[in-house]
């Protein structure tokens, strides 16, 4: 009798240490869950790394943050200018550019990479159009976007509409975005290479 009754007691503590491992285990993943880095998070780390000059990280950590949301616009647009300050791949910028201001066309940052990336290609003079349709989107959207990076004011973005008008030989809208350019900042540089340009 005595030892049924100790197989019995071994048995109760062996099934509680089983019952005891699973609701640790338990317990230790739904911790590790909610310690889960989100899209957010993954967004903010690679803007941090993008502003350190660290692209390829910055593409990394973007690429991570649409895994979780494929839906969040400011990791696509990451992902474009990450593209386009590594130099990777143009086209892979522009799809990048083209998902972020379809899912939020507020996304004034956006814009501005797109028109860079068909400026930039200049296949044919409908790219230097729609970077000059891109622009005036980046002027309308949500000007928390604007600035954070690469260009530094309205300046560059006149700049850059007045190259487009220049290389499409319109001659006076390249005068004019010129002129709005140089009024904002005086020492632009594109700017001024194209007043000289248009001077000549």
């Amino acid at each position: 009798m005595p030892s049924i009754t100790l197989r019995t007691t071994l048995h109760i503590i062996y099934v509680g240490i089983i019952a005891s491992c699973f609701l640790i285990q338990g317990g230790c993943s739904s911790d590790s869950d909610r310690d889960t880095p989100s899209a957010v998070n993954y967004t903010e780390s690679g803007w941090r790394s993008y502003k350190s000059g660290e692209y390829a990280q910055a593409l990394l950590s973007f690429e991570r943050a649409l895994n979780f949301d494929e839906t969040l616009a400011d990791a696509h647009n990451g992902v474009g200018w990450s593209h386009l300050s590594l130099s990777l791949n143009p086209t892979l910028a522009q799809e990048a550019f083209q998902n972020a201001v379809q899912l939020d066309a507020s996304n004034a940052d956006a814009w501005v990479g797109l028109a860079n990336v068909l400026y930039l290609r200049n296949k044919d003079i409908t790219d230097f159009r729609a970077a000059i349709r891109a622009i005036d989107n980046a002027l309308q959207g949500d000007a928390e976007y604007l600035f954070r990076h690469d260009y530094r004011s309205k300046a560059d973005l006149y700049a850059l509409k007045a190259s487009c008008y220049y290389y499409l030989d319109e001659i006076q809208a390249a005068r004019q975005e010129t002129g709005k350019a140089l009024q904002i900042d005086p020492s632009n540089r594109t700017a001024v290479v194209l007043q000289n340009l248009l001077n000549q």
